[in-house]
């Protein structure tokens, strides 16, 4: 699940692999596959960051090391 912010200013978990599409027109509206869709303040790129934080954070409360790839920094 990660963090994002409704327009309204309200924070909510919203679990990242129901995600379908991510649109920005300007607003950042994101699209489940059940299609529900959210209006955020994030953009589609912080929206990623977050993915692949969540995903890392796994992976080393695993006691796993990711390894460096293109999708990392």
């Amino acid at each position: 699940m990660i963090q994002l912010t409704k327009m309204n200013g309200h924070g909510c978990l919203l679990n990242h692999a129901l995600i379908e599409i991510i649109e920005e027109s300007p607003d950042t509206c994101v699209t489940l596959s059940n299609g529900n869709r959210y209006l955020v303040l994030e953009s589609a790129e912080e929206i990623r960051e977050k993915i692949i934080a969540f995903h890392v954070e796994i992976l080393r409360r695993a006691g796993t090391t990711p390894a460096t790839t293109p999708f990392t920094k």
